[in-house]
């Protein structure tokens, strides 16, 4: 079976790779963007088979579709993260929406049987009363954000061409996904690589936050993988499925974690800088549908999510110092 992987430097993808590696008889393609950062890949290489070219190339996306004519396809390539989608709403667009009809015509054309992941975001929901969660599937969607937009034309897309042209298309609502390998974007990430900072005296002993009052859900990346795989396996095409652990966590709390697990006292400062223009209260998923259909269940919690994160910003810093040295 030939699996084609899009975003496989991103922050779900080389888990991707990595759980279908144990399964015999996957043979795997990924599509890389020219640019993007080896490092999450580096120790892919020479077992999978990499494309390069841009999602928005559609061009590229259909050359590689067609030579490596997958029956499996996880779509995960997007500019995936909403603070940045109010900087760049056109190339959020341009990647996200336009980049997902370019893998769908590829596709429609070359692999009309194969099946279709296409991942989506709980940014879809926008903003939510806590009397409205945890969120299902069936929930207004309300994004507050030009990336949450972005999704919501590329969640339509994915199911428009299972309409139109029968493929076998599920789609996933993602809420965040956390893990090892990720940029320093994300809340959980950023509060790490500060306190590893810190640490090794690279940083002044303040971590420097955002809004604290929201709750999120997190799931490790390594669950998230195992679930996607168990999806397009067992999932009902034209279905929207949330993947997400099912609790919810105040940002706030986080911090305190990471803090309680550092190794030098820090003090907490918002920087105005890391406030959103919009930021939902609450996103806390409903995983049952998705239980339901596969069996899955989250296996890694919230504590050795922040453990395992701030043990790789501990690796990644030290690395970086015996580097310069």
């Amino acid at each position: 079976m030939r699996v084609f992987i899009t975003g496989i430097t991103g922050p779900v993808g080389s888990f991707l790779a990595d759980y279908l590696l144990t399964i015999p008889g996957v043979d795997i393609h990924a599509f890389k963007r020219w640019r993007s950062d080896p490092r999450p890949i580096e120790h892919l290489i020479g077992r999978i088979t990499i494309h390069e070219g841009d999602i928005e190339d559609a061009f590229a996306i259909d050359r590689a579709i067609a030579t490596a004519r997958p029956d499996r396809i996880f779509h995960l390539a997007a500019q995936s993260y909403p603070s940045a989608s109010w900087d760049a709403p056109i190339l959020t667009m341009r990647a996200n929406v336009e980049g997902t009809i370019n893998l769908l015509e590829a596709a429609r054309r070359h692999v009309p049987k194969a099946r279709i992941h296409i991942a989506g975001t709980s940014a879809e929901y926008g903003p939510v009363r806590p009397d409205e969660v945890p969120i299902s599937e069936d929930h207004p969607l309300r994004p507050a954000s030009p990336y949450g937009v972005s999704k919501v034309a590329a969640e339509l897309s994915g199911l428009q061409y299972h309409a139109s042209y029968g493929l076998h298309v599920v789609v996933t609502r993602s809420f965040n996904h956390v893990g090892p390998r990720q940029g320093d974007r994300c809340s959980i990430q950023t509060f790490c690589r500060q306190m590893a900072l810190i640490e090794a005296g690279q940083q002044e002993p303040v971590m420097y936050v955002g809004n604290l009052s929201p709750k999120r859900d997190f799931t490790h990346t390594r669950d998230v993988a195992r679930a996607l795989w168990l999806l397009l396996e067992h999932g009902t095409p034209g279905e929207v499925y949330n993947l997400c652990s099912g609790q919810a966590v105040r940002i706030g709390d986080i911090v305190d974690m990471v803090i309680a697990m550092g190794r030098v006292p820090v003090t907490v400062q918002v920087d105005p800088a890391r406030l959103r223009p919009v930021d939902e209260p609450i996103l806390q998923g409903d995983n049952r549908k998705l239980r339901a259909a596969t069996g899955w269940q989250p296996e890694i919690g919230i504590e050795q999510i922040v453990a395992e994160v701030l043990d790789y910003w501990r690796q990644q810093i030290g690395s970086n110092q015996r580097t310069q040295i």
